[in-house]
């Protein structure tokens, strides 16, 4: 790209009302292996993007809030925790808190997919009826590319009532496979394989579920060994898992007060990851390096898919693919029981934004915050 972030240049009139502000000293940034790294060289600007941000975040002060983090150039130049991770015992919000993703884990999905294919037990182009039999039902259309890309067509439980009431009645706590016998009760299918576009937790899901039968591990134990430990991410986990009752665990909440668990917590590929900043900043360096899959492979799920017609979808592999003020960036929005986050990444600048939230309906969300933040840093 020809174009240049500025580098930690604050755009001040999104936040004129916060005040002038002061510079701060020099900043500290996590390394990836020790924590803490050398000061930012950017710290007096760090400084004072860090105080416009938290101006941002005040809100959240004396309710549930959540965390920002943002990576330049290898170095976290901000990050914090704001408000409370459980009212009723008065927890504070710190950067060790850890968050459900939501469906920002959708590409962690991705990547097991990657590992697979990297490994030669996964073709992008197989019909998923090649790894899971039960699904022959499909067109040979309804690829492992296309379930990433959203372009399957697959039907699932979030666009037909009866086949979520089907899918309960399997289970008080269904998985992956009765997501595959729900499904099979149908056979129906939303669209022909490549001509639409539609979001689908129902095809990630049966990622989820064509992960665990290849690997012949639970999708979080395939995950824990093959991501998350590999990358030092020992706060990372995905459900089923006694870990999500921690005292570091947020709880998550709307106007009416706390959530509590859903039936569909132990249904895996489409969003059931919980993570922190830290765990997050490593796995955001690990993806300008070859630590978990080749680049060429990175590159493939961070390339937008192709419908029939040839019109592009602005959708990768578990990530959207887009530019924003003139800048490409993959990014993607999560939302479960509460819990509202956007990861924000632009690769060739070498700059991330990550802002996790623990209230449901937040003004602003934690979309609009992240790109908010980004605007603090892009130049126009």
């Amino acid at each position: 790209m020809k174009n240049k972030l500025l580098s930690l240049v604050v755009i001040m009139p999104l936040l004129a009302a916060c005040g002038a502000l002061e510079v701060e000293p020099e900043s500290e940034a996590y390394s990836v292996d020790s924590g803490i790294a050398e000061s930012s060289p950017n710290g007096a600007i760090a400084g004072q993007m860090s105080a416009q941000i938290d101006g941002l975040m005040a809100q959240f002060e004396d309710g549930p809030g959540g965390v920002v983090m943002v990576i330049q150039s290898g170095e976290i130049v901000h990050q914090n925790g704001y408000g409370l991770a459980d009212i009723e015992q008065e927890i504070p919000i710190t950067p060790e808190t850890l968050f459900h993703l939501g469906s920002v884990g959708k590409q962690f999905t991705a990547m097991g997919i990657l590992i697979l294919v990297e490994r030669g037990q996964v073709d992008l182009d197989d019909p998923i009826s090649v790894y899971i039999p039960e699904l022959r039902w499909m067109d040979s259309g309804v690829t492992v590319r296309r379930l990433l890309h959203h372009t399957s067509g697959v039907m699932g439980y979030d666009d037909r009532d009866d086949i979520y009431t089907a899918l309960l009645a399997l289970s008080p706590a269904p998985d992956n496979e009765d997501v595959l016998t729900a499904l099979s009760q149908f056979q129906e299918m939303l669209a022909d394989p490549g001509d639409e576009f539609h979001y689908s937790n129902t095809g990630y899901d049966i990622l989820g579920l064509l992960i665990e039968r290849i690997s012949g591990q639970p999708y979080s134990r395939f995950m824990e060994a093959n991501l998350f430990a590999p990358l030092g991410m020992a706060n990372t986990f995905a459900l089923p898992s006694d870990r999500r009752f921690g005292d570091t665990v947020a709880q998550s909440y709307d106007t009416s007060g706390p959530y509590e668990s859903d039936v569909l917590d132990n249904v895996n590929g489409s969003g059931s990851i919980y993570s922190t900043l830290g765990d997050l900043y490593r796995y955001d360096q690990a993806l300008y390096t070859e630590a978990l899959v080749s680049q060429d492979l990175l590159a493939e799920m961070f390339t937008s898919g192709t419908l029939n017609d040839g019109e592009e979808t602005a959708y990768g592999f578990g990530v959207e693919v887009a530019t924003y003020s003139g800048y490409d960036y993959v990014g993607h929005q999560g939302s479960w029981l509460g819990f509202d986050s956007y990861y924000l990444r632009f690769p060739e600048e070498s700059l991330s934004v990550v802002v996790l939230l623990n209230l449901d309906d937040a003004e602003p969300d934690a979309e609009e915050t992240a790109f908010a933040i980004a605007d603090f840093l892009v130049s126009r």
